[in-house]
């Protein structure tokens, strides 16, 4: 799923959820929600996540 593949992402970079949302411009815990399924992020959201981890947008969306 979407949440499992940006925690897999993250643990991979080895980075804490509070970095990956600095260097995205969201909130320690809506990375958390984001993770975990509680809410799906914005499509700008999700484009810079994809860049930041250097994954495409179909893997993250799971079109991969």
């Amino acid at each position: 799923t979407f949440a499992e593949k940006l925690e897999k992402e993250r643990l991979r970079k080895e980075v804490s959820q509070t970095e990956v949302a600095k260097a995205v411009g969201v909130t320690q815990v809506a990375i958390s929600y984001f993770e975990h399924g509680f809410k799906k992020p914005s499509t700008d959201v999700v484009k810079r996540l994809a860049k930041y981890y250097g994954v495409s947008l179909d893997y993250l969306l799971g079109d991969e």
